[in-house]
């Protein structure tokens, strides 16, 4: 999983918020910048990453016309917590960040156009992993066939128009992806997630992402499902709630987030996130 990380000579630090920044910025967006920063980690550590392309943004807290993007041109493994560009919803520049690299617009139109409808969303992941592009480019519909189905909730589908560039884009797509979905399947492109937090967009991508490994896995990317092989609704439903009910006490995804953040700080990539106290007592005791 680890393509790069094993290798780089140089590690280049998540959190890295000098003072200064912390007294422009403030704590919550320094918070903000260092979680979505280390999500942008995790995605290359997931193998879920595309060269420079695909976006993670998430609004500001304390102004939710301001979204957070990477830079356009730097690596996933170079994101940190000062890079990242601040955005207006309608796709401004607010705040460059320490890089010198533009954001992209195509990111900008796709992910101000959702924010904009979906108040509900702060944080909105799209990624091109080759299953999600497979299933995108040949599934008309995605059925519940494994485990993982169950978090996905309703799937929402927007048909491909061409690259997104422009303005008028934004309302088929904001349209395509109403409440309360959380799921969107990017026809002949690629996978999109949203959550009231980081932590939640980037859990419902993995199960996403784990459907739609299990469709190319099983060959169902070129033959029907068996209806044998189905998971009926009531099976689905009850799941859903035995799953809420288990779950400790924290936001939806924070467990699972916060345990492949631990990952990264023990290679010394100091995220900077905000551990909860059983994670902040494993990381004491596994850091000598």
């Amino acid at each position: 999983m680890a393509r790069f990380l094993s290798k780089l000579k140089h590690v280049i630090k998540i959190n890295d918020i000098t003072p200064a920044l912390l007294e422009k910025w403030g704590p919550e967006e320094c918070a903000t910048r260092s979680v979505l920063a280390t999500a942008y980690r995790l995605t290359h550590y997931l193998n879920w990453d595309d060269l420079i392309y695909g976006h993670i943004t998430t609004r500001i807290p304390g102004n939710e016309d301001h979204l957070l993007i990477n830079p356009y041109g730097i690596h996933y493994t170079e994101v940190t917590a000062s890079n990242l560009i601040k955005i207006n919803s309608a796709g401004k520049l607010v705040d460059q960040g320490s890089a010198k690299f533009p954001f992209q617009p195509t990111g900008a139109v796709i992910h101000s156009a959702i924010h904009t409808n979906r108040p509900d969303l702060g944080c909105l992941m799209h990624i091109h992993s080759e299953p999600g592009i497979a299933v995108s480019a040949a599934v008309e519909k995605i059925e519940p066939i494994i485990q993982a189905n169950v978090e996905l909730g309703e799937i929402s589908y927007h048909d491909f128009r061409g690259v997104i560039f422009n303005s008028e884009d934004k309302e088929p797509l904001s349209k395509d992806f109403p409440a309360p979905s959380k799921t969107l399947i990017m026809r002949n492109h690629g996978l999109l997630t949203g959550g009231e937090t980081i932590e939640e967009a980037f859990n419902k991508m993995h199960f996403l992402h784990q459907v739609c490994q299990c469709y190319v896995n099983c060959g169902y990317i070129h033959t029907p499902i068996p209806a044998s092989k189905l998971i009926n609704q009531q099976i689905l439903e009850s799941s859903v709630y035995g799953n809420e009910e288990c779950r400790y006490d924290t936001a939806p995804g924070v467990q699972e987030f916060e345990a492949l953040a631990r990952l990264l700080d023990y290679q010394g990539l100091e995220t900077g996130y905000p551990y909860s106290e059983a994670s902040k007592h494993i990381l004491e005791r596994n850091i000598k």
